[in-house]
């Protein structure tokens, strides 16, 4: 039974699923943008609201040292619109770029060995039905748990590699303008009240301090005047 099952897997392994039109390509595609906003108050919704015209959805959004990173999903076809509609929120886009990477090969060979797999399945539950044996079971059971694995695999990875081609990732990063965001008037009252709090509990210290060592500098006052009118 068992040399029935290794020749099994290996007619089944040799099973070739040929077709006469060429695959169509499988591109994952991808684009950044970089750029200078007047200012980036309700740059992140602005965004939101063109991708979600396009179908998309925003994946993450961060605004670090000034600077407002969004990144989005939106269909393939939507990619070049997208970008072109985000670019009119800048006053300036200092880089764009747009990236594909070519996955056809890897998933035509996903492909073929998703049929090989499916068929060497197929065989070994056929197989399965007719043993007789415990051992024989057990065997066969083993080696559907393994190709079932593997199939499972396989079609993770098919369904990652159709969905990152289905939708394009863009990142998008936009700068205030030089000085756009440097005079903040409630930041400078802010401080200045602050500064203002400051003087005040100095001068009160001050105050304090005064007033606790007044008799000591008073007697040395009496003493000293005291000691010239002797003089």
């Amino acid at each position: 039974m068992t040399k029935r099952l290794t020749l099994l897997l290996l007619l089944a392994a040799a099973c070739s699923h040929s077709t006469d039109s060429a695959p169509a390509r499988l591109i994952v595609r991808s684009a950044s943008l970089r750029g200078v906003v007047e200012r980036l108050d309700g740059v992140e919704n602005a965004i939101r609201d063109r991708v979600a015209a396009l179908d998309g959805f925003i994946t993450n959004s961060e605004l670090s040292d000034g600077a407002l990173t969004v990144v989005f999903r939106v269909p393939s076809q939507q990619l070049e619109l997208a970008l072109t509609e985000v670019s009119k929120l800048a006053s300036r886009v200092d880089s764009r770029q747009l990236r594909g990477e070519d996955f056809t090969e890897e998933f035509v060979d996903l492909e073929a060995q998703h049929v090989n797999l499916t068929a060497t399945r197929a065989r070994l539950l056929a197989l399965l039905e007719h043993a007789t044996k415990v051992d024989d079971a057990l065997a066969v059971n083993k080696g559907l748990t393994e190709v079932q694995g593997q199939l499972e695999h396989l079609e993770g990875r098919m369904k990652f590699l159709q969905q990152a081609a289905t939708l394009s990732t863009v990142s998008v990063t936009f700068e205030p303008a030089h000085g756009a965001e440097n005079w903040q008037p409630l930041e400078v009252a802010r401080r200045s009240l602050h500064g203002l709090v400051s003087v005040l509990q100095a001068l009160a210290n001050l105050g304090i301090a005064v007033a606790v060592f007044s008799p000591l500098w008073g007697s040395a006052w009496w003493l000293l005047r005291r000691a010239r009118r002797a003089r």
